[in-house]
């Protein structure tokens, strides 16, 4: 089932930035922070990273692409969710440039673009690991605007 974000969780992780987490094919796990986040297609979310940033997680991602990333500041409790998919190195093209261009502030080295493939609930208690992404998208929707009410940046 394809993922569908809600608006809700576009803005926690345009308004927030995110950390991201890799793994070597061996388990070890390496994570960095991306402190310009866009959701560039309704299942996809780009992230602008500088030299140092995209330095942290290059060698693992290049061996193993899957990449699992959570909303960065006060987003722990706020924005619970992890979100897991693969993804690739862009450092030039046009999806590159685009991205670039919107992350004013950031000395865009590289773009890492992630295909979304899994969503799940970090929400503390009894729905913690909940997984988000077998739901439907107007389930989803419904299931989170149970939970909170706003939507950060409106």
């Amino acid at each position: 089932m394809a993922i569908v974000l809600t608006e809700r969780m576009k803005g926690w992780i345009e308004l927030m930035g995110c950390h991201l987490c890799v793994a070597t094919p061996g388990g070890v796990p390496w994570v960095t922070v991306s402190r310009f986040a866009r959701v560039t297609n309704p299942d996809q979310v780009s992230f602008a990273m500088e030299k140092g940033e995209i330095g942290v997680i290059e060698d693992a991602l290049l061996k193993n692409p899957w990449v699992a990333f959570g909303v960065s500041k006060q987003g722990g409790i706020r924005a619970a969710f992890q979100f897991k998919g693969k993804g690739k190195i862009l450092r030039s093209g046009a999806e590159f440039d685009n991205v670039k261009k919107m992350a004013t502030g950031v000395a865009t080295d590289a773009v890492l673009v992630v295909d979304l493939t899994e969503l799940y609930c970090t929400k503390p208690g009894a729905e913690a690991g909940q997984r988000l992404d077998i739901m439907p998208p107007v389930e989803v929707d419904a299931w989170e605007k149970a939970r909170w009410t706003d939507i950060p940046g409106k």
